[in-house]
Protein backbone atom coordinates (compact mmCIF):
# COMPACT_ATOMS: atom_id res chain seq x y z
CA UNK A 1 0.00 0.00 0.00
CA UNK A 2 1.27 3.47 -0.94
CA UNK A 3 0.66 6.57 1.18
CA UNK A 4 1.05 10.01 -0.43
CA UNK A 5 1.93 13.11 1.61
CA UNK A 6 1.11 16.37 -0.16
CA UNK A 7 2.94 19.61 0.66
CA UNK A 8 1.34 22.24 -1.54
CA UNK A 9 1.80 26.00 -1.88
CA UNK A 10 2.75 28.42 0.88
CA UNK A 11 5.07 28.33 3.86
CA UNK A 12 5.13 25.05 5.79
CA UNK A 13 6.28 24.86 9.40
CA UNK A 14 7.09 21.67 11.28
CA UNK A 15 3.45 21.52 12.36
CA UNK A 16 2.31 21.81 8.73
CA UNK A 17 4.59 18.92 7.75
CA UNK A 18 3.14 16.84 10.60
CA UNK A 19 -0.43 17.63 9.54
CA UNK A 20 0.35 16.70 5.94
CA UNK A 21 1.70 13.35 7.11
CA UNK A 22 -1.36 12.88 9.34
CA UNK A 23 -3.75 13.65 6.45
CA UNK A 24 -2.07 10.90 4.42
CA UNK A 25 -3.54 8.62 7.10
CA UNK A 26 -1.68 5.36 6.41
CA UNK A 27 1.97 6.35 6.78
CA UNK A 28 2.44 4.17 9.86
CA UNK A 29 -0.42 1.72 9.26
CA UNK A 30 0.16 -2.03 8.89
CA UNK A 31 0.41 -2.93 5.23
CA UNK A 32 1.92 0.37 4.10
CA UNK A 33 5.12 -0.32 2.18
CA UNK A 34 5.78 3.00 0.48
CA UNK A 35 5.43 6.69 1.34
CA UNK A 36 5.79 9.45 -1.22
CA UNK A 37 6.24 13.08 -0.22
CA UNK A 38 5.13 15.42 -3.00
CA UNK A 39 6.48 18.95 -2.63
CA UNK A 40 4.64 21.19 -5.04
CA UNK A 41 6.21 23.99 -7.01
CA UNK A 42 5.10 26.79 -4.69
CA UNK A 43 5.88 24.94 -1.46
CA UNK A 44 8.28 26.72 0.91
CA UNK A 45 9.63 25.36 4.18
CA UNK A 46 10.51 27.18 7.36
CA UNK A 47 13.65 25.88 9.06
CA UNK A 48 11.67 23.75 11.50
CA UNK A 49 9.73 22.33 8.56
CA UNK A 50 12.99 21.29 6.88
CA UNK A 51 14.19 19.44 9.98
CA UNK A 52 10.77 17.84 10.52
CA UNK A 53 10.68 16.56 6.92
CA UNK A 54 14.19 15.17 7.39
CA UNK A 55 13.17 13.39 10.61
CA UNK A 56 10.08 11.80 9.05
CA UNK A 57 11.97 10.61 5.96
CA UNK A 58 14.87 9.16 7.92
CA UNK A 59 12.69 7.42 10.50
CA UNK A 60 10.41 5.95 7.84
CA UNK A 61 13.40 4.66 5.88
CA UNK A 62 14.77 3.26 9.13
CA UNK A 63 11.74 0.96 9.52
CA UNK A 64 12.14 -0.39 5.97
CA UNK A 65 9.49 1.75 4.27
CA UNK A 66 10.27 2.77 0.72
CA UNK A 67 10.39 6.58 0.85
CA UNK A 68 10.36 8.92 -2.13
CA UNK A 69 10.69 12.69 -2.21
CA UNK A 70 9.15 14.14 -5.37
CA UNK A 71 9.92 17.80 -6.08
CA UNK A 72 7.27 18.80 -8.60
CA UNK A 73 9.01 22.10 -9.31
CA UNK A 74 12.28 20.39 -10.22
CA UNK A 75 15.66 21.37 -8.81
CA UNK A 76 14.73 25.02 -8.39
CA UNK A 77 12.54 26.25 -5.58
CA UNK A 78 12.25 24.19 -2.42
CA UNK A 79 14.67 21.50 -3.61
CA UNK A 80 17.40 24.07 -4.18
CA UNK A 81 16.70 25.71 -0.83
CA UNK A 82 16.93 22.55 1.27
CA UNK A 83 20.02 21.50 -0.70
CA UNK A 84 21.63 24.78 0.40
CA UNK A 85 20.64 23.89 3.98
CA UNK A 86 22.53 20.58 3.79
CA UNK A 87 19.35 18.48 3.78
CA UNK A 88 20.60 15.88 1.33
CA UNK A 89 23.86 15.46 3.24
CA UNK A 90 21.80 14.24 6.21
CA UNK A 91 19.09 12.35 4.33
CA UNK A 92 19.13 8.56 4.61
CA UNK A 93 20.69 7.22 1.38
CA UNK A 94 17.78 4.79 1.01
CA UNK A 95 15.37 7.67 0.38
CA UNK A 96 14.72 8.19 -3.34
CA UNK A 97 14.43 11.70 -4.76
CA UNK A 98 12.90 12.92 -8.00
CA UNK A 99 14.83 14.66 -9.52
CA UNK A 100 17.88 12.86 -8.16
CA UNK A 101 19.68 14.49 -5.28
CA UNK A 102 22.69 16.65 -6.25
CA UNK A 103 26.05 14.89 -6.52
CA UNK A 104 27.63 17.76 -4.57
CA UNK A 105 25.45 19.56 -2.07
CA UNK A 106 24.97 23.30 -2.06
CA UNK A 107 25.84 23.34 1.62
CA UNK A 108 29.28 21.86 0.97
CA UNK A 109 29.94 24.51 -1.67
CA UNK A 110 28.55 27.58 0.09
CA UNK A 111 28.79 26.62 3.80
CA UNK A 112 29.50 29.68 5.92
CA UNK A 113 28.80 32.07 3.05
CA UNK A 114 25.55 33.36 4.56
CA UNK A 115 25.94 35.20 7.87
CA UNK A 116 22.27 34.60 8.64
CA UNK A 117 22.45 30.84 8.39
CA UNK A 118 23.96 27.86 10.18
CA UNK A 119 23.37 24.93 7.86
CA UNK A 120 22.16 21.61 9.26
CA UNK A 121 24.93 20.26 11.49
CA UNK A 122 24.95 16.68 12.77
CA UNK A 123 25.25 16.07 16.51
CA UNK A 124 26.96 12.79 17.29
CA UNK A 125 28.76 11.84 20.49
CA UNK A 126 31.51 10.18 18.47
CA UNK A 127 32.32 13.49 16.76
CA UNK A 128 31.70 16.06 19.47
CA UNK A 129 31.96 19.66 18.27
CA UNK A 130 32.42 21.90 21.31
CA UNK A 131 32.60 25.03 19.13
CA UNK A 132 29.10 24.55 17.74
CA UNK A 133 27.24 26.57 20.44
CA UNK A 134 29.62 29.49 19.85
CA UNK A 135 29.00 29.44 16.10
CA UNK A 136 25.25 29.51 16.64
CA UNK A 137 25.59 32.31 19.19
CA UNK A 138 27.71 34.37 16.82
CA UNK A 139 25.06 34.27 14.09
CA UNK A 140 22.28 35.07 16.56
CA UNK A 141 24.28 37.97 18.04
CA UNK A 142 24.76 39.54 14.63
CA UNK A 143 21.13 39.02 13.67
CA UNK A 144 19.80 40.61 16.87
CA UNK A 145 22.27 43.50 16.98
CA UNK A 146 19.40 46.01 16.78
CA UNK A 147 17.94 44.78 20.06
CA UNK A 148 18.76 46.89 23.10
CA UNK A 149 19.38 43.65 25.01
CA UNK A 150 21.55 42.03 22.30
CA UNK A 151 24.42 41.37 24.73
CA UNK A 152 22.39 39.59 27.43
CA UNK A 153 20.42 37.76 24.74
CA UNK A 154 23.65 36.41 23.24
CA UNK A 155 24.87 35.24 26.64
CA UNK A 156 21.56 33.52 27.35
CA UNK A 157 21.52 31.93 23.90
CA UNK A 158 25.03 30.58 24.38
CA UNK A 159 23.93 28.80 27.56
CA UNK A 160 20.77 27.56 25.88
CA UNK A 161 22.61 26.14 22.88
CA UNK A 162 25.24 24.50 25.06
CA UNK A 163 22.57 22.82 27.18
CA UNK A 164 20.41 21.54 24.33
CA UNK A 165 23.30 20.31 22.22
CA UNK A 166 25.04 18.87 25.28
CA UNK A 167 21.89 16.89 26.10
CA UNK A 168 22.09 15.16 22.74
CA UNK A 169 25.79 14.42 23.20
CA UNK A 170 25.43 13.22 26.79
CA UNK A 171 22.03 11.54 27.04
CA UNK A 172 21.34 9.80 23.75
CA UNK A 173 23.11 7.11 21.80
CA UNK A 174 21.54 8.27 18.58
CA UNK A 175 22.16 11.11 16.16
CA UNK A 176 20.81 14.62 16.23
CA UNK A 177 20.82 17.81 14.17
CA UNK A 178 20.91 21.53 14.80
CA UNK A 179 20.35 24.47 12.44
CA UNK A 180 19.68 28.20 12.65
CA UNK A 181 18.24 30.69 10.18
CA UNK A 182 17.57 34.41 10.27
CA UNK A 183 14.40 35.70 8.58
CA UNK A 184 14.90 39.47 8.16
CA UNK A 185 11.55 39.90 6.40
CA UNK A 186 9.75 38.19 9.26
CA UNK A 187 11.98 39.86 11.87
CA UNK A 188 12.81 36.59 13.62
CA UNK A 189 15.43 33.90 14.14
CA UNK A 190 14.62 30.19 14.30
CA UNK A 191 16.81 27.61 16.00
CA UNK A 192 16.04 23.88 15.87
CA UNK A 193 17.70 21.11 17.90
CA UNK A 194 16.48 17.56 17.48
CA UNK A 195 17.48 13.93 17.88
CA UNK A 196 15.96 10.53 17.17
CA UNK A 197 16.34 9.04 20.65
CA UNK A 198 13.62 7.80 22.99
CA UNK A 199 12.00 11.19 23.59
CA UNK A 200 11.26 13.35 26.63
CA UNK A 201 8.10 11.65 27.89
CA UNK A 202 9.35 8.15 27.13
CA UNK A 203 12.35 8.65 29.42
CA UNK A 204 10.85 10.98 32.03
CA UNK A 205 7.44 9.50 32.85
CA UNK A 206 8.49 5.89 33.68
CA UNK A 207 11.27 7.17 35.97
CA UNK A 208 8.93 9.58 37.78
CA UNK A 209 6.22 6.96 38.21
CA UNK A 210 8.77 4.58 39.73
CA UNK A 211 9.58 7.16 42.43
CA UNK A 212 6.23 8.81 43.12
CA UNK A 213 2.60 8.89 42.00
CA UNK A 214 2.49 12.71 42.19
CA UNK A 215 2.70 13.09 38.41
CA UNK A 216 0.83 9.99 37.30
CA UNK A 217 -2.42 11.84 36.52
CA UNK A 218 -0.76 14.62 34.55
CA UNK A 219 -1.17 14.78 30.80
CA UNK A 220 1.97 14.87 28.70
CA UNK A 221 1.43 18.59 28.07
CA UNK A 222 1.05 19.32 31.79
CA UNK A 223 4.17 17.31 32.52
CA UNK A 224 6.10 19.09 29.77
CA UNK A 225 5.15 22.51 31.14
CA UNK A 226 6.10 21.36 34.66
CA UNK A 227 9.48 20.25 33.30
CA UNK A 228 10.16 23.69 31.83
CA UNK A 229 8.73 25.60 34.80
CA UNK A 230 10.15 23.75 37.78
CA UNK A 231 12.66 21.23 36.48
CA UNK A 232 12.04 17.49 36.38
CA UNK A 233 14.41 14.66 35.61
CA UNK A 234 14.42 10.91 35.32
CA UNK A 235 17.28 11.00 37.86
CA UNK A 236 16.42 11.27 41.58
CA UNK A 237 19.25 13.77 42.20
CA UNK A 238 17.59 17.24 42.30
CA UNK A 239 20.65 18.71 40.55
CA UNK A 240 19.49 16.95 37.40
CA UNK A 241 16.53 18.28 35.44
CA UNK A 242 17.49 21.93 35.79
CA UNK A 243 19.01 22.26 32.32
CA UNK A 244 15.74 22.49 30.37
CA UNK A 245 14.24 24.66 33.11
CA UNK A 246 17.17 27.07 32.80
CA UNK A 247 16.78 27.07 29.00
CA UNK A 248 13.10 27.91 29.35
CA UNK A 249 13.78 30.67 31.89
CA UNK A 250 16.22 32.36 29.53
CA UNK A 251 13.95 31.92 26.52
CA UNK A 252 10.97 33.38 28.42
CA UNK A 253 13.01 36.41 29.49
CA UNK A 254 13.58 37.25 25.83
CA UNK A 255 10.01 36.42 24.76
CA UNK A 256 11.00 33.40 22.72
CA UNK A 257 8.35 31.03 21.42
CA UNK A 258 9.04 27.36 22.17
CA UNK A 259 7.85 24.45 20.04
CA UNK A 260 8.22 20.84 21.23
CA UNK A 261 7.28 17.70 19.33
CA UNK A 262 6.24 14.75 21.47
CA UNK A 263 5.63 11.25 20.15
CA UNK A 264 2.15 11.96 18.75
CA UNK A 265 1.48 15.60 19.54
CA UNK A 266 3.06 19.00 19.07
CA UNK A 267 3.09 21.68 21.78
CA UNK A 268 3.67 25.36 21.09
CA UNK A 269 4.38 27.51 24.12
CA UNK A 270 4.33 31.29 24.18
CA UNK A 271 5.46 33.32 27.22
CA UNK A 272 2.57 34.43 29.39
CA UNK A 273 2.96 36.34 32.66
CA UNK A 274 6.67 35.51 32.70
CA UNK A 275 6.27 31.76 32.20
CA UNK A 276 5.18 29.00 29.87
CA UNK A 277 1.72 27.88 30.96
CA UNK A 278 -0.58 25.01 30.06
CA UNK A 279 -3.49 27.42 29.59
CA UNK A 280 -1.68 29.23 26.77
CA UNK A 281 -0.22 26.12 25.13
CA UNK A 282 -1.35 25.34 21.61
CA UNK A 283 -1.48 21.58 21.07
CA UNK A 284 -1.87 19.45 17.96
CA UNK A 285 -2.87 15.86 18.75
CA UNK A 286 -3.29 12.68 16.76
CA UNK A 287 -0.07 13.19 14.83
CA UNK A 288 1.94 10.38 13.25
CA UNK A 289 4.54 8.74 15.45
CA UNK A 290 7.87 10.56 15.57
CA UNK A 291 10.59 9.35 17.90
CA UNK A 292 13.07 11.56 19.67
CA UNK A 293 13.25 15.09 21.04
CA UNK A 294 12.51 17.98 18.68
CA UNK A 295 12.75 21.50 20.09
CA UNK A 296 12.56 24.83 18.22
CA UNK A 297 12.98 28.35 19.57
CA UNK A 298 11.92 31.52 17.74
CA UNK A 299 13.44 34.85 18.81
CA UNK A 300 12.42 38.30 17.58
CA UNK A 301 15.09 40.39 15.86
CA UNK A 302 14.05 43.54 17.65
CA UNK A 303 12.44 44.33 20.99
Amino acid sequence: MISVVELSGGWASAANVDWAVARAANTDAPGTTEVEFRLHERCKLWLDGVLRLLAHCNQMAGVALRVRLSFLGGQSGVMGYIDRMGFFDRLDPRVETVPERPLVSGASIFRGGNNGLVEIVPIAAAHRDDDLPDRLTGVLRQACAARADAGPLSEAASTLFSELIGNVYDHTRTNGHVALQVYPGGSKVKVVVCDDGLGLMETLRPALNARTDAYAAMTDVDLLVEMFRNGLSRHPDPKHGQGLKDCATKAIHFQAELDVRLARQNVRLRPSRGAYETTTAYCSVGLPLLRGTHIAFTFGLAT
